[in-house]
């Protein structure tokens, strides 16, 4: 008896564990995901940007219209908050940006919101870019 509380000891320790293994997983990802996301927008690369939004929010031709004549100042993140299943983030982003044609620096201000593909192991975004006026 006292074997067998042993081990379901150890088998709900190695669950937690595991647990916490793939929650460091997610995060791990999502800390590569945004590290390559604040580059591709810092360099203005909108093809890379566009690759993360979710094709069911905004296909990319139309993501990469959002982006035309634009260059991109700074890219900065202002919040973040995390779900406690570490499935979605969301956070408040601030742009400064300019219109080639235009040389005026604007800045707008908007939320962005991630979630965490479990089937491929990425995290990719659920909301459109905003429109820059």
């Amino acid at each position: 008896m006292k074997d067998r509380i042993i081990a379901i000891a150890v088998l709900c320790f190695l669950a937690l564990g595991c647990a916490t293994i793939s929650e460091q997983g997610k995060m791990e990802e999502y800390e590569r995901t945004m590290d390559a996301y604040d580059t591709a927008m810092h360099l203005s690369d909108f093809n890379a940007v566009c690759k993360y939004v979710d094709p069911s929010e905004m296909a990319q031709e139309d993501c990469l219209k959002r982006f035309d004549n634009l260059k991109i100042v700074s890219y900065d993140l202002l919040t973040l908050n995390v779900a406690g299943n570490k499935q979605e983030v969301s956070q408040k982003i601030e742009v400064e940006y300019y219109f080639l044609d235009r040389y005026v620096v604007r800045k707008i201000r908007y939320e962005q919101s991630w979630q965490y593909r479990q089937d491929s192991k990425t995290w990719i975004l659920q909301t459109a870019p905003p429109i820059f006026k």
